[in-house]
């Protein structure tokens, strides 16, 4: 009884062993859709926001550490000037480039594929390096067709449980802002005011809200197969400068090295996830 108990523990131990050391990569290849004059969908109801408790974000960093960069650089993104600068010094020069700068603001359209270098290891989970993709025949057939691709990524990662496994947050896109409330102007045209042309007595305008035209998350987890948890928000702003959000949830079943194709009246999606060293 004693031997067989032990049996029991040792081969779980085993299999439990065995799933902590499988990696996978996976590549995702999101489009946008053509408009659709006859859709028939609603996507005006509002709908809870996108979470969870474990969730990896790999992309925010590297985006603000690259506009950082680009900041330090130079950027003329991030100059500090008044119109009197500008009128004396016509150097270019940046603002102080630390951390009190939000640099996602600072893009108004996200990069397609992440600019990272490649890696080849088993220790945290990555993003891949551009000559790591391999849906580079489908993204051109995508675009001889019109269609715009909106994030080609992919990352390797540990498989693990449903209860173990982040959700990758993914944003891409553009910018998008809501219209700016129209605040009146009190400044004399005729005069070039070295202050604050508005009192401080005036309430400031509200900030517009600000949108990534895709943003949500992306779960993989492993209980004998794959399975691709997917929640996703495509917004697109109205001519009245409101942003309608149109909400992306599929959850499937997906086999290694197939790729698996998601659609939505508002976005495409392509998904392989490959075996890596093993």
């Amino acid at each position: 009884m004693l031997l067989k108990k032990s049996l029991i523990i040792l081969c779980c131990l085993f299999s439990s062993t065995a799933i902590a050391e499988r990696w996978f990569e996976v590549e995702v290849l999101v489009f946008k859709q053509r408009p659709a004059p006859y859709l028939q969908e609603d996507f005006s109801l509002k709908k809870p926001a996108i979470e969870d408790k474990n969730t990896l974000d790999l992309l925010t960093p590297l985006y603000t550490e690259q506009a950082m960069q680009a900041c330090i650089d130079g950027d003329t993104r991030f100059e500090k000037r008044s119109f009197t600068d500008s009128l004396v010094n016509s150097k270019q020069q940046s603002g102080v480039c630390d951390n009190s700068i939000d640099y996602l603001k600072s893009y108004e359209h996200l990069p397609v594929t992440p600019l990272v270098a490649a890696q080849d290891t088993m220790q945290q989970t990555y993003l891949l390096a551009p000559t790591q993709l391999q849906f580079n025949s489908q993204r051109q057939a995508l675009e001889r067709k019109g269609l715009t691709p909106l994030l080609h990524t992919g990352w390797r990662f540990e498989g693990a449980s449903k209860s173990r496994a982040p959700s990758m947050h993914l944003i891409a896109g553009e910018h998008i802002k809501s219209a700016e409330p129209s605040a009146p102007s009190y400044a004399n045209p005729d005069f070039v005011s070295l202050v604050n042309s508005q009192d401080s007595f005036f309430n400031a305008p509200k900030e517009p809200t600000m949108k990534w035209e895709l943003d949500g998350l992306f779960k993989i987890h492993l209980r004998h197969y794959l399975y691709i948890t997917a929640n996703f928000d495509i917004s697109q702003k109205h001519d009245s400068g409101e942003i309608e959000a149109a909400r992306f949830s599929q959850f499937r079943r997906v086999i290694s090295e197939e790729i698996h194709y998601f659609d939505h009246p508002r976005m495409g999606m392509i998904v392989q996830i490959r075996k890596f060293k093993h």
